[in-house]
C-alpha cells in the first residue's frame, strides 16, 4: 500500500483529496470482507475525528474575539422584530418584521412609516419627569410626553397617512394629547384629528389623519399642561411661518416698497 501523508494541521479537504484514491491502494472495496471493510472505514473516520479546521472568528464592537472551530456551535438568537431561521441547507436568514414603529423618528432611522394595523401608525404615548435630552426642559411643566420610549422626540409626518397617540397607558392620566400651531398652544389644530376615551384608561388614544393641506409645522402637546411635547413635521403643500434668508443668512423681504408701491397702482 502507498503511504499518503496529512498533517494534523491540514483541512478535511486536503484529507479527502490526499486519499481518494484509495482503490489504488485497497483495490476493490466490493472484492474486501467484511471485517476489512469495517476496519477500514473505523481508520479512516479516526483519522477525520483528529483533523481540526482552522475555523473563524467572531468580532463584536467592543473587540471581543470568538474562535468558531469544529465542534462548535454559532447561536444566533432573534428578538423583538428580528427573526434567525437556519435551514436544512445550511442557510442562516435574518429578517426584520415588516412592522418597526420606531421609524417615525427622523433622529433615529428616517422618515419611513409603516402600518401596524394595516389603517394607521400606532404610537405609545407614556408621561414622564423631563431630563436634557427634552427640548424643552426647564420650560413649562416638569414632565413630558415619550413616544414609543422615546423621550419628546421631533417626528415626521408623511401625507396619506393616519397615526394613532395610543394614551391607554396609566401615567397619561389627565395628560390630554392635542395639536397646535406652535409650541405654546396658542391655536389648536383640529383638522382630520379625533380623539377616544379618556387618557391613561384602555383604548385612549389621539389620531391625526395626515393630507397635503396638514400644515407643514404642528406641535403635539398636552392640552392641559405647558410645553410636554415637541414638534412635528409634514411634508404638506402647506406652509406657515417661513422666512428667507440670503447666503449671509440676512433676512430677505419680499414686500419691497417698490412692490407696495406697485401693488397700490394695481389696486387702484
Amino acid at each position: 500500500m502507498a503511504i499518503r501523508s496529512v498533517a494534523t494541521t491540514d483541512t478535511l479537504g486536503t484529507f479527502r483529496t490526499t486519499f481518494n484514491s484509495h482503490a489504488t491502494d485497497t483495490g476493490d472495496l466490493t472484492s474486501l470482507g467484511t471485517t476489512d471493510k469495517a476496519s477500514l472505514v473505523a481508520a479512516i473516520n479516526e483519522i477525520n475525528t483528529t483533523i481540526s479546521s482552522s475555523g473563524f472568528t467572531l468580532r463584536d464592537s467592543s473587540s471581543t474575539t470568538q474562535l468558531i472551530n469544529s465542534g462548535n456551535t454559532l447561536n444566533v438568537v432573534g428578538s423583538s422584530g428580528i427573526a434567525a431561521v437556519v435551514s436544512a441547507t445550511d442557510t442562516l436568514t435574518i429578517s426584520l418584521n415588516n412592522d418597526i414603529s420606531q421609524n417615525i423618528y427622523a433622529d433615529l432611522i428616517g422618515t419611513q412609516h409603516n402600518t401596524t394595523s394595516g389603517t394607521h401608525t400606532n404610537i405609545v404615548v407614556t408621561v414622564a419627569s423631563k431630563t436634557a435630552a427634552h427640548i424643552y426642559q426647564g420650560t413649562g411643566s416638569g414632565n413630558g410626553y415619550k413616544l414609543d420610549g422615546v423621550e419628546g422626540p421631533f417626528i415626521e409626518l408623511k401625507p396619506g397617512n393616519t397615526y394613532r397617540f395610543d394614551q391607554a397607558d396609566s401615567t397619561n392620566s389627565g395628560h390630554p394629547l392635542l395639536f397646535y400651531y406652535d409650541p405654546a398652544k396658542t391655536t389648536q389644530f383640529s383638522t382630520g384629528v379625533t380623539t377616544n376615551g379618556t387618557p391613561g384608561s384602555a383604548g385612549a388614544y389621539t389620531q391625526i389623519v395626515v393630507a397635503d393641506t396638514t400644515p407643514h409645522i404642528l406641535y403635539y402637546q398636552c392640552s392641559s399642561h405647558a410645553h410636554m411635547g415637541n414638534r412635528m413635521g409634514v411634508n404638506s403643500q402647506v406652509l406657515q411661518g417661513v422666512s428667507f434668508v440670503d447666503s449671509t443668512g440676512t433676512a430677505v423681504s419680499f414686500a419691497t416698497n417698490a412692490f407696495a408701491i406697485a401693488q397700490a397702482v394695481a389696486l387702484g
